[in-house]
Parts: C-alpha cells; structure tokens; sequence
C-alpha cells in the first residue's frame, strides 16, 4: 500500500475510545516591552472508533473554537480591530470547511454529526 494522505486519514488505530485534545496559545504586545499570553486548552473522550479523518476533523474543530475565542477575547480588550476578527474568522471557516470536504471525499461519509449537538 503506498503512503498519501488519503490513507493517513482513512486508517484507524481500533481503540474503542479516543481522547482528543487541543491547545491554542498566543503571545499578544500589549504596549512596547508588555506582553500578554492567551492559552486555551480543551479535551474531548469520545467513545467510538475514530479514522485518522474523523480524528483530523474533530481536532481541528476543538482548534477553531479555541483560537475564535482567543480573538473574541482580544476584540473585547481592543487589541484586534473588528475587521482583524472577521478577517481570521473568514480564514478559520474556509480551513475547517476544506478539511471536513476532505474527510467526507476520502471517508464517501458526512462530518456533519461531528458539527450537530447529541440528542441523548
């Protein structure tokens, strides 16, 4: 079998269960020689056999969420312009959406229960 991306994202490691974890960390300057640092961290267990594409997917989503807050947090303090977060939103959008393209093209299965709140 050769090595390409498709089959990184297809394969499985067959745990029943999966941990997954994400970390956004960013360094601001709040005024000359003043720093400030926004880290963010989130862990997601989830019960199922995850595919390299399911994994890829749900830790870049856990990722998004994590650097939309910390730009959230940065407009709220002025340290970013308006235009500066809908600008790196734009950006988190079209790269979470060109990844789950990916996933559901090598997988021929919707991410979309990955984005919908459990009805359980």
């Amino acid at each position: 079998m050769s090595l390409n991306m498709d089959n990184i994202m297809k394969a499985s490691f067959g745990e029943a269960s999966d941990t997954l974890r994400a970390t956004f960390k960013k360094t601001v300057l709040i005024k000359q020689y003043e720093t400030e640092v926004i880290e963010l961290e989130t862990t997601i267990k989830i019960d199922e056999n995850l595919t390299g594409a399911e994994r890829m997917f749900i830790t870049a989503m856990m990722q998004v969420q994590l650097e939309y807050t910390a730009y959230i947090q940065l407009a709220m303090k002025g340290l970013i312009t308006q235009s500066e977060l809908n600008n790196r939103r734009l950006q988190l959008e079209e790269s979470l959406q060109a990844l789950k393209t990916k996933a559901e093209s090598v997988l021929n299965k919707s991410m979309d229960k990955w984005l919908e709140m459990p009805t359980n």
